[in-house]
């Protein structure tokens, strides 16, 4: 209508300029300019390099960046709330260095790059929720990882949170990230937000959580960790001994419950005796007992276990020691071991170990390498002539040699 073009008018000798449309007051020294509902397409180019408060909100700005916000090295407050952005350039806020507060939330984001918030050296809040977020690079807060109080990722679809990032912001209050899809919390990444006092987990897919340091405060709050704000509510959480720790915590907001094992289905925690968060132990269901493998050929080794939590299977070569993934050795989460080109040292007994919080389990496997013939004081014409099976000529073949006089020395490990 006409007053906010009035006031416009009113104040014209003492802003610079005022974008068509907007208000700008000039309030005890500091100037903010108001430009919330008017049906703008983008930033207006006009705003007052020395506005210190930029409100945008409900607008249909599509994308920030180029000149938008160049120079304003005042603005401390900025909102573009409820607009349809889907693209924020690299460096858009790289000028504002005094901002304290970005709000982008209810737009049309799917991805947070490693430059899009670059700049904002003095940010404390950062409010993204009710985006379309499906990624966010480990490198977007690192301008911000100081500073930044209030971080609101919610309602967006995040399978993978930046916990590299996150366990660094060490003045973080207040953390939100309910309503996504995270299905995993690495172990550790709460131990060093010392300030955290709230976090908000709700209706993601975890089904376990790594017990933290931090939250050791619920239990005996000192005058240095406070009662931390817990909640993982409307998680599908798997009720075992893993979690016995959450179980213990005393919160009034205990709002979890449980969506396995099947008998404490829809329980909520507090219902549930203790005793009732069980693991069981692993248990070898299936292994490979004994192999034989012609020297230089592949070896598949196998090791089957059950138990709750899942369990984990290493396995532990002939000269004891646990084989690691290298050039020659792969060892899968299935508990499968391959070497992929067998030496004569490979042959004896492997182990393999079935690992989880409750126990463990072992079985042990054979394995045979037949050694080929190999070039010593033997005539090479005359070595060669050594009859091989044809199945296994071909694929010695294929592989690009047969080993003649080369070293069987070297290790699985």
């Amino acid at each position: 209508g006409s007053v906010p073009v009035l006031i416009g008018l009113i104040t014209w000798g003492v802003v610079s300029a005022c974008p068509f449309h907007c208000v700008c007051r000039n309030l005890s020294e500091s100037l903010s300019t108001l430009c919330a509902d008017k049906g703008l397409l983008f930033v207006p180019p006009h705003v007052d390099r020395r506005t210190v408060e930029l409100r945008l909100a409900d607008n249909f700005i599509t994308e920030v960046g180029g000149n938008d916000f160049v120079n304003m090295t005042g603005l401390v407050d900025l909102t573009l709330s409820r607009n349809t952005i889907h693209l924020i350039r690299p460096m858009a806020f790289a000028d504002l260095e005094s901002l304290r507060s970005l709000h982008l939330d209810g737009n049309r984001l799917t991805t947070l790059g490693p430059r899009d918030l670059a700049g904002l050296v003095n940010l404390q809040h950062l409010i993204v929720n009710n985006n379309q977020l499906t990624k966010v690079s480990v490198q977007a807060f690192d301008d911000f990882l100081l500073t930044l109080e209030d971080l609101d990722l919610s309602y967006n679809n995040l399978r993978r949170v930046p916990w590299e990032s996150i366990q660094n912001m060490a003045s973080l209050h207040t953390l939100n990230l309910d309503h996504n899809l995270i299905d995993h919390i690495a172990e550790g990444v709460f131990g060093e937000l010392y300030k955290l006092a709230r976090l908000d987990m709700t209706s993601n897919r975890l089904r376990t959580l790594p017990p933290d340091p931090l939250f050791t405060g619920a239990i005996s709050p000192t005058p240095y960790n406070a009662v931390i704000s817990l909640n993982f509510g409307g998680n599908p959480l798997h009720c075992n001994c893993e979690l016995l720790w959450l179980r213990r915590l005393i919160r009034g907001d205990d709002m979890e419950t449980c969506a396995t094992p099947a008998h404490l289905a829809g329980r909520y925690f507090w219902s549930i005796p203790e005793e009732e968060f069980t693991c069981e132990p692993p248990l070898i269901t299936r292994h490979t007992h004994k192999l034989w493998v012609l020297e230089g050929q592949r070896a598949t080794l196998k090791c089957r276990a059950i138990g709750d939590p899942e369990p984990v299977v290493h396995w532990v070569s002939p000269d004891d020691r646990i084989i690691a993934n290298s050039s020659r050795t792969s060892s899968f989460s299935n508990g499968t071991l391959d070497i992929l080109v067998t030496v004569a040292r490979d042959d004896g007994a492997y182990t393999c170990i079935a690992i989880n919080a409750a126990g463990e389990a072992t079985a042990t496997v054979d394995l045979k390498i037949i050694p080929l013939p190999h070039r010593g004081g033997v005539d090479f014409n005359l070595a060669i002539n050594v009859p091989v099976p044809t199945a296994i000529s071909h694929q010695l073949a294929s592989r690009g040699g047969w080993g003649w006089g080369g070293s069987t020395k070297g290790s699985v490990a």
